[in-house]
């Protein structure tokens, strides 16, 4: 309780801090500093959100910039749009007003104007791209469109219509675009644009973009898509809920740019830092967000295609994330009705992580760009050389939540591998044995006790993974031991044991076991570290349903502290344990 307490205090204190950095972030940026913050839309929506708690001196500051502290949303909107200053011109296709200017020195795009319409053709590209990110989101994917602006009081710049107001202008040389949000939606947080749906933190916004990408890494028309993409899907996202925590909205981004533009694979870029880091958690602030689009990846190929992602975005509007993080319910919600869960997309995302494979002997578990990503797969946390006889033990201090960490085995003989959670209950982690057979397909077993026998394997692998959604990180240890022949998953199943009652108990717990075949089976109480607490049973025992209680006291006769203990039934070659709480 000690630790979830100071994880709490400590996320509460970050929190706090975040808009002051968000504050230099944007001065920065406004200031044309050269900054290695490549993002800037999530600090335009720190300080949209939270701006209003900024001391006197960081609002005067950002005053000087354009931001308007008079409205409910901390933006960069009034009487005019500080992005309108110097565009004289403007040019409207489909959902979309461009604005911009050939005469402005600063910002004014090249005139050529090869078909004579009028409309320089960086104008002219940069409507075609936004249509067809559009048509992509929209018509093909299904997503609200972002809320309207022209609800505005007169005297406010709405950019004139109630088109999307995107303004290509000449930016700081890091940035490829941004994303500013405005305005609750309609003055309350409601898109009208859902017909059946309230929202309540729908935002309005409109998007900034460079008059050219000159120098950037990737060809001009190529930096264009992405970013439309990439800072359009921003616009969408706000429009269902704009206090969403910027790690979901940052990384199905980056997600929606491998979507709409899958040969362009800007996405790569964040993969090798993400992957040398599995550790870190998937919601972690900073650079980090951006590789996590390799979750919305592995939710889309095998959770429910590319409607797997907007359910989330439907469901995100039912939490009130103004007072709390409801990323990981929306997440959770969706899976659910699917038949899935978060826990089990997580899961399926650590061992897909670490097969990182595109062929068919991955099943489950492949990605379809596998054989293109600039990664073969996460670090390891440790390698065990396993010699016949010793024990082994693998300890953790560092796993952050919603995070893997990969333990491979050498062994010429069979290992016992068990995971105990010293920070916890043993439910929040999930240990998974990743095996790839001689014939390159792959046996994946999930358990907190796991038998592995290397005769026809090419490798051993483990990941732990952290599934609690309220701690902050684990500590963990494996017991790495001799084990028996037969790897788990391919031994017959000997017993299985029901469902203990009443649970949590403070008087005695029941539970049965029902022997599929007579065999010599033991059953012991285990608590959080590890160790035995009492032996129930130990013997052999006949086919069919047996019961079984257990008093709350240890072999000595004490009665046991409140808390989490595990029924261990083990068998020949089946290993099995339950969770159960007493509560005095």
């Amino acid at each position: 309780m000690k630790k979830t307490i100071t994880i709490l205090f400590l996320g509460s204190l970050l929190i706090a801090q975040v808009p002051q950095r968000s504050v230099e972030a944007v001065i920065s940026a406004f200031s044309d500093d050269l900054t290695s913050d490549w993002h800037l839309t999530p600090h335009l929506l720190e300080i949209a959100k939270n701006g209003h708690h900024l001391d006197k001196d960081s609002k005067s500051r950002l005053e000087t910039i354009g931001f308007n502290f008079n409205t409910t949303v901390v933006s960069r909107g009034g009487a005019e749009r500080s992005e309108a200053s110097g565009l004289d011109r403007f040019y409207d296709s489909g959902d979309f007003r461009i604005h911009y200017t050939t005469t402005n020195l600063q910002h004014k795009v090249s005139d050529v104007d090869s078909d004579g319409n009028n409309v320089p053709d960086y104008i002219d590209t940069v409507a075609k791209i936004f249509n067809y990110v559009s048509n992509e989101i929209h018509d093909k994917q299904g997503y609200l469109n972002p809320p309207g602006d022209g609800f505005y009081s007169i005297g406010s710049d709405n950019g004139g219509s109630n088109h999307y107001d995107v303004y290509v202008r000449n930016l700081s040389s890091r940035y490829y675009g941004y994303t500013q949000p405005e305005l609750y939606a309609q003055g309350k947080g409601d898109n009208e644009r859902s017909k059946t749906v309230v929202e309540k933190n729908a935002f309005t916004s409109y998007m900034a973009i460079r008059n050219n990408y000159n120098n950037f890494p990737m060809s001009e028309e190529k930096a264009l898509k992405v970013t439309a993409a990439h800072e359009y899907f921003h616009a969408i996202q706000f429009g269902y809920d704009g206090w969403e925590m910027p790690w979901l909205l940052e990384a199905s981004a980056v997600w929606m740019e491998e979507k709409v533009y899958d040969y362009i694979n800007d996405c790569y870029q964040y993969m090798k830092n993400w992957f040398a880091q599995p550790h870190r958690a998937l919601d972690e602030s900073g650079f980090h967000w951006y590789g996590s689009f390799i979750f919305f990846e592995y939710l889309e190929q095998h959770m429910g295609d590319t409607e797997a992602i907007r359910a989330i975005f439907d469901e995100s509007v039912q939490s009130n994330s103004r007072e709390r993080d409801g990323s990981h319910d929306a997440v959770h919600a969706s899976m659910k009705k699917r038949g899935f869960s978060f826990q089990r997309a997580l899961n399926g995302m650590s061992v897909a992580n670490k097969i990182m494979s595109s062929l068919p002997g991955a099943g489950d578990y492949s990605y379809e760009e596998a054989g293109f990503y600039p990664v073969d797969g996460p670090s390891i946390y440790k390698t065990v050389n396993f010699q016949t006889g010793t024990r082994d033990t693998v300890f953790s201090t560092n796993l952050d939540r919603f995070a893997s960490q990969y333990t491979q085995i050498v062994t010429q003989k069979p290992v016992q591998v068990d995971l105990i959670n010293t920070s916890g209950s043993l439910s929040d982690l999930q240990l998974n044995a990743i095996l790839k057979k001689n014939d390159n397909s792959y046996l994946v077993i999930s358990s907190p006790s796991i038998n592995i026998d290397p005769l026809e394997l090419k490798s051993i692998h483990l990941s732990v993974v952290s599934q609690d959604t309220t701690m902050g990180n684990w500590d963990y240890k494996l017991t790495i031991r001799d084990g028996k022949p037969g790897t788990d998953a391919n031994v017959p199943m000997e017993f299985t044991i029901g469902n203990p009652y009443p649970n949590p108990f403070n008087g005695n717990i029941q539970f049965s076991v029902y022997m599929l075949k007579e065999s010599s089976v033991s059953i012991d109480i285990i608590d959080l570290s590890g160790k035995r607490v009492k032996r129930l049973f130990n013997g052999n025992i006949s086919t069919g349903n047996h019961n079984f209680k257990w008093h709350g006291k240890d072999s000595s006769g004490n009665q046991v502290s409140s808390g989490v203990y595990y029924i261990k039934v083990s068998g020949k070659s089946t290993e099995d344990w339950r969770p159960i709480t007493f509560v005095k």
